[in-house]
């Protein structure tokens, strides 16, 4: 059986107070986007890991399976409050390598 192959996520975090956002709640607002979205069956596939995440420069990288990508980037997209405070994930571009996220960033 083959490896599941990965896609890595990058997307802008537009906020106007970011004090409150760290890993945790930003894993929770997306965790619960896609299960209230999608349901258990789809979020049973993702294989979620959030890399990197740098609230001062406003951009996070996400991975996730190929498979679905396209459920993660319409999850993200569909985040509209994170602790009472508006928000706006955009993403920016995918890759299947990190090291090309990371010279995207440069």
């Amino acid at each position: 059986m083959k490896d599941e192959r990965q896609r890595y996520i990058l997307f802008k975090i537009i906020m106007d107070d970011t004090s409150n956002l760290n890993k945790k709640v930003l894993l929770n607002s997306l965790w619960h986007s896609i299960w209230k979205y999608f349901g258990m069956k789809e979020a049973n596939k993702i294989g979620l890991w959030l890399v990197d995440l740098d609230i001062l420069k406003g951009y996070g990288i996400i991975r996730c399976s190929h498979t679905t990508k396209e459920i993660v980037i319409s999850a993200l997209t569909m985040i509209q409050e994170i602790s009472q405070q508006s928000v706006i994930l955009s993403p920016m571009k995918t890759s299947g390598t990190l090291n090309k996220i990371r010279h995207y960033l440069r």
